[in-house]
């Protein structure tokens, strides 16, 4: 399982420490996430604020629609959720 950052709509690894994510029932090292750097957190939060200013430009009707396709996305992949959540 290789893990990624979503930074302007991309997903790209992170460049900072590597720290390891245990399965807390055996400690086993499930795998190891590479952590945002300064300047990719820099990043994302520049690419947040200016999404932030065209979703508040959409109307009610399209941000549900959006909401709606996530909801159908997190739904299709709830078991995978469910053992990564356990």
């Amino acid at each position: 399982m290789q893990s990624q950052l979503l930074i302007n709509g991309q997903l790209v690894q992170g460049l900072g420490e590597k720290l390891p994510v245990y399965n807390p029932a055996t400690g086993e090292v499930l795998l190891e996430v590479a952590e945002a750097t300064a300047d990719q957190v820099n990043d994302a939060v520049l690419a947040a604020d200016i999404a932030f200013a065209t979703w508040g430009q959409t109307t009610p009707k399209e941000r549900s629609e959006h909401l709606l396709k996530l909801a159908d996305v997190i739904e299709q992949n709830g078991e995978v959720f469910a053992r990564l959540e356990s």
